[in-house]
């Protein structure tokens, strides 16, 4: 866990494919604020790897337990990208009193396992994971170490990441990537997540640029609920904390009541 900054509790939570370091480019904009707490999941970077279901509860209850460590007490704002925002959810439902605030970025909604299934293989490694796992776990654990440890090579798994993004969003444990994979973002009931928290004030920001879920279908699955709102960055990708952070940050501190959206089209 890495904290920074003083203020009212945040809590940052990666995606699938990731780290802490992946907050880097957004972390000093809202460490101005609140004290940032940024861990890695369960699996991932430096967290233990134990042998188990990587389900959304159990990433969760790691989560408050590292939390608890920290002594860093409630309510938390709770900010998640990605797989990350599945996961915020599931905290906020099992235990709302602990949240004030949500925040998801890059938001993966699919109505269906079927739909997820299509959603998640925008990308190489999740795709082959889902679609061929025991060619996936033959190639992915050699390749992802080779990644960490051959300088350059690092690069090659994406385009957006710094290098030291890249090596250390490949530390995760092949069990970890795709055990999430298969439980937070493709066999998760969003819908009734989504119910659980409905009351609470909840800042949803997407990219019309996203390929793993559209605007339109955020903006579908948020319409029933009054206390959600949706600022669409234009040009805007999957990953928003990468490319563009400013806008952002912007976005969530304007939600906060401790800034102002710049350059983003509210819904």
């Amino acid at each position: 866990m890495v904290r920074s900054g003083e203020g009212p509790a945040m809590l940052l939570v990666h995606g699938v494919a990731g780290s802490h370091l992946i907050w880097d480019p957004v972390v000093g904009h809202l460490a101005e604020h609140f004290t940032v707490l940024r861990p890695d999941l369960l699996g991932y970077g430096r967290s233990p790897r134990p042998r188990v279901r990587y389900t959304p509860q159990a990433h969760v209850e790691a989560l408050r337990r590292t939390l608890s460590d920290t002594g860093v007490q409630p309510p938390y704002v709770l900010v998640g990208l990605s797989m990350g925002v599945n996961l915020v959810l599931e905290y906020a439902r099992l235990w709302p009193g602990e949240v004030s605030r949500l925040v998801g970025i890059g938001f993966p909604y699919y109505a269906s396992p079927s739909q997820a299934r299509i959603g998640v293989g925008q990308n190489f490694w999740t795709r082959l994971a889902v679609g061929s796992p025991f060619l996936g776990a033959l190639i992915t654990p050699v390749t992802f170490r080779l990644g960490r440890l051959v300088p350059g090579l690092s690069g090659l798994f994406s385009k957006i990441y710094t290098p030291a993004m890249a090596r250390d969003a490949l530390r995760v444990s092949y069990r970890a990537f795709r055990s999430s994979l298969i439980n937070c973002m493709i066999d998760n009931p969003l819908d009734e997540l989504l119910a659980a928290s409905a009351a609470m004030p909840r800042l949803f920001v997407h990219g019309t640029e996203d390929r793993w879920c559209s605007v339109d279908e955020v903006e579908r699955a948020l319409d029933r609920y009054q206390a959600s709102r949706i600022v669409v960055v234009e040009g805007g990708q999957h990953n928003l904390v990468v490319t563009d952070p400013e806008r952002t940050a912007s976005a969530i501190l304007d939600h906060l009541g401790a800034g102002s959206a710049q350059e983003a089209r509210p819904s």
